[in-house]
C-alpha cells in the first residue's frame, strides 16, 4: 500500500493539540475513540467480502493519546497489534481534525443529485440510498455502483478502470481511506470529474482537497454518550443518535 497520502492525513490531524485517549469502543459496523471530543470510523473490514469479522477484544494498553493513536493510520495491517487498529487511528485523525468553520448540514447523497443530475455518475460503495437513486428515472444519464461485495445491480470493485474514466461525478466511500485503495481509484477518475469522498470514516483534510476530492461529506459526534452506545449496540451509521453529517467543498477551502 502507498502510505505517502496516510501519512500526509496524519500529519495534518497531528498538527492539532493532542489529547488523552479517554474512551474507545468498538462494534460490530463502528468504531469510536474520545479525546477533547469523540471521533468515529467504520470498522476496517466491515466492507470487506464476507462481512465483518467475529469482534477481538482491545488490548490492555492502546496508545495513550490521540496522536499517538492517529499515527497507526499508515501503518501494514500485519504490523498493527489488533484487527481495528487502523479503524481507531481514523477516528482519531477525526476526532483531531477541526469542524470546518465554512461546511454546511447537508448530505453527501445531496451532492451527488446536484453535481450528477442529467451526468453520468459511479459511486463506489453500497450505500443505502443507492437503490432510491437507481429507481430515480430520468436522474443520471447513467448511474453505476462499484462493490468490493456486489450486490444484485451492482459492478465489482474491479470495474473501476473501465466504468470512473466515463463518470461525470464519482462519489467513493471513505473507507478506500483504511483498504488504502483511494489514490488508485482517483486516479481512474478524470480531471473535470466532480469527486466526493462521503461517509463517517471521512476525514475533515484538505489533504484530500489536494489529492483532486472535490468535496467531503463528513459526520461530526455532538453527543459521545449516544454515539458509543449506539456503536456498543452494533448500530450501523445511519441508525447512530448524536451524529450529524456535513459537507465541505473545495470551493469554500480557506
Amino acid at each position: 500500500m502507498n502510505t505517502n497520502f496516510l501519512d500526509q492525513i496524519v500529519a495534518s490531524a497531528t498538527a492539532e493539540p493532542d489529547a488523552p485517549l479517554a474512551r474507545s469502543v468498538i462494534g460490530s459496523h463502528m468504531v469510536g475513540v474520545l479525546g477533547r471530543r469523540a471521533g468515529i470510523a467504520s470498522r476496517v473490514d466491515q466492507h470487506a467480502p464476507g462481512g465483518a469479522a467475529a469482534l477481538a477484544p482491545l488490548p490492555d494498553a492502546l496508545p495513550g493519546t490521540l496522536h499517538a493513536m492517529a499515527a497507526h493510520l499508515a501503518t501494514p495491517q500485519t504490523d498493527l497489534p489488533h484487527p481495528q487498529y487502523r479503524s481507531l487511528a481514523l477516528a482519531a485523525v477525526n476526532a483531531l481534525l477541526p469542524v470546518p468553520q465554512a461546511s454546511s448540514q447537508r448530505k453527501g447523497q445531496d451532492l451527488i443529485r446536484e453535481h450528477g443530475r442529467g451526468r453520468r455518475v459511479a459511486v463506489v460503495g453500497h450505500f443505502p440510498f443507492v437503490e432510491r437513486m437507481a429507481q430515480e428515472d430520468g436522474l443520471f444519464a447513467a448511474f453505476s455502483v462499484l462493490e468490493l461485495s456486489p450486490r444484485p445491480g451492482d459492478l465489482p470493485a474491479t470495474a473501476a478502470p473501465t466504468v470512473l474514466p466515463q463518470a461525470d461525478c464519482v462519489a467513493i466511500t471513505g473507507t478506500t481511506l483504511l483498504n488504502g485503495t483511494l489514490p488508485e481509484l482517483l486516479s481512474h477518475c478524470r480531471p473535470d470529474a466532480y469527486i466526493l469522498l462521503l461517509g463517517p470514516s471521512t476525514p475533515f483534510s484538505s489533504v484530500l482537497f489536494d489529492m483532486g476530492v472535490s468535496a467531503i461529506a463528513g459526520a461530526v459526534v455532538e453527543k459521545t454518550e449516544d454515539a458509543f452506545r449506539g456503536i456498543e449496540a452494533g448500530k450501523p451509521f445511519k441508525r447512530l443518535g448524536g451524529v450529524r453529517g456535513l459537507v465541505w467543498e473545495k470551493s469554500q477551502e480557506k
